[in-house]
């Protein structure tokens, strides 16, 4: 059977409805690849997450305790405050709320699928292509490792996390372009079975690239790669608590001489904007040419509009210029040292807009949102997101940390909080106790790695704790909202679209209404 790859057969197949002769190439959009250079187009086209596509986070941004309401402003003419509320407090009825609120299509599930479906394609139709060997291995490696990066975020967003409940029910795992006969493959798998296909699709991926010549493992693009597939089975391990499979896939990338950690020493605080004026620069990561930088992805509005929602425009009764609905946590701020370069390097500042000149600390960094930010020397390409070797430092740390190999967790902190001090401010951490560097080591991770992505799936692993998210309704009234500890909205519910249109999926179980405490 051939496939007909339209935007059709995407939903038809994401939906899992529709007839079983959908794929059959009945019109000019068909599209049958003859070669690995044209599996490679519809890898590009169809299952990479590019930086001109959206809809794969919007409002996971807002769940983390890194995130905290700004000071009050009167909203907009028309804003409908609700559309940040339903996932900042964790709502059960989240989706309602913010379609009421004009949202429109929220749907990160169908989004993850519609790529997931693009890596399926290219898989079912590479053993028909003709091509060379080594051309052929270039295209399945890089459709295994994105579908395993895919399912790994899926089940992180929709299911319990590994180290709690590997039992209980993930995703469905879609692994073809077509529609089988049978509804088993409808169905959500347990958390267990989709952590084994993430490893099942990375381990095929790294067996695959070690295949190609070494020259052909990374590349300055932003396709996938050896060493961001050894970073997502270092992250898949040290979600599951394999903490020595953690640790060897980390050290494989902080041995790999094509990359080096970003001193930030020698990125000056401050520049000069275009019109000569000076201005406080911003690390950017995300780019082809960061040395960190190991694959960037993701679109830059997708990953941060909400939380910079509302920035830079101008209210349409009062005329002052408002400023973001969110800032960064003071309990993330009280994290840094003053002397912490990543503080005024990583978190973005920028006015309130009252008579004061107040600056707010902005709750997103590293990412060129039109502030001023010090790109790396020729740096080309704009995301929003990218796997880079801090991640793998702090991996090493942590699954050490675990393992109770101190002075290895040690060696891996220290030599990344080397390249984040001045010299002369900079001293080793030693610690008089594991429980104390574990501590530490979430710490840091947290330091380094916020706004990434990494937060609220860290939360999860690490017992989710309490805490609260508060919200100001007028310039006098604070209503405070808590998710309490191991809550039922840690685990985010499945879109409304796809529990209708999939009558074989089950909901995940949902706490009554979140209620305000109003001070």
């Amino acid at each position: 059977m051939k496939l007909k790859y339209s935007i059709f057969a995407a939903i038809a197949a994401l939906s899992f409805t529709a007839c079983n002769d959908f794929l059959e190439p009945d019109s000019e959009s068909e599209f049958v690849p003859e070669d690995a250079t044209s599996l490679n187009e519809l890898l590009l086209g169809e299952a990479y997450q590019r930086n001109d596509m959206d809809g794969f986070n919007i409002y996971l941004g807002l769940l983390d305790d890194d995130i905290e309401a700004a000071p009050y402003q009167i909203p907009n003419e028309g804003f409908d405050g609700n559309l940040f509320l339903a996932s900042y407090t964790w709502q059960p009825d989240m989706y309602q709320m913010m379609e009421e609120a004009g949202a429109g299509h929220i749907n990160i599930y169908e989004r993850y699928y519609e790529v997931i479906l693009g890596t399926n394609a290219v898989l079912d139709y590479l053993p028909d292509v003709s091509d060379t060997e080594e051309n052929n291995n270039k295209v399945k490696a890089q459709a295994h490792a994105l579908r395993g990066f895919y399912y790994f975020n899926l089940v992180n967003i929709y299911g319990l996390p590994y180290n709690v409940a590997p039992d209980s029910l993930g995703v469905p795992l879609k692994l073809n372009s077509g529609i089988e006969e049978s509804n088993d493959y409808l169905k959500r798998r347990t958390v267990a079975d989709v952590y084994a296909q993430i490893l099942s699709d990375l381990h095929t991926a790294e067996e695959t690239y070690l295949l190609l010549p070494e020259s052909e493992q990374w590349s300055d693009n932003y396709r996938t790669s050896l060493p961001m597939v050894q970073l997502m089975l270092s992250r898949t391990y040290l979600y599951m608590e394999n903490w020595t499979k953690a640790a060897e896939y980390a050290k494989l990338v902080m041995d790999n001489k094509q990359f080096k950690l970003v001193d930030l020493n020698n990125v000056p605080l401050e520049g000069t904007d275009d019109e000569g004026k000076t201005v406080r620069n911003y690390y950017v990561f995300p780019t082809y040419k960061s040395s960190e930088t190991i694959w960037p992805y993701g679109n830059v509005k997708d990953m941060f509009d909400w939380t910079f929602k509302g920035a830079n425009t101008s209210n349409s009764i009062t005329g002052n210029k408002m400023h973001a609905y969110f800032q960064a946590s003071k309990e993330l701020l009280d994290t840094y040292v003053s002397y912490d370069l990543r503080l005024n390097r990583y978190i973005v500042q920028a006015p309130t807009g009252d008579s004061n000149g107040t600056l707010m600390n902005m709750p997103y960094g590293k990412v060129n949102v039109g502030t001023n930010y010090y790109l790396p020397e020729n740096a080309v390409g704009v995301f929003g997101r990218c796997l880079r070797l801090s991640e793998a430092y702090l991996n090493y740390a942590e699954a050490k940390a675990m393992l109770g190999e101190t002075g290895e967790a040690e060696y891996a902190l220290n030599t990344l909080r080397e390249k984040r001090f001045d010299p002369e401010d900079y001293e080793e951490e030693n610690f008089d106790s594991q429980e104390e560097l574990i501590s530490f080591v979430r710490d840091e991770r947290r330091r380094e790695l916020c706004f990434e992505g990494h937060r609220w799936f860290d939360l999860r692993r690490w017992g989710m704790p309490s805490f609260t998210h508060q919200w100001h309704i007028d310039a006098e009234t604070t209503q405070t909202y808590r998710i309490e500890e191991g809550d039922l909205l840690y685990t985010i519910p499945l879109p409304d679209e796809a529990m209708q249109s999939n009558s074989s999926l089950i909901q995940n179980e949902l706490p009554g209404k979140r209620l305000p405490k109003t001070e």
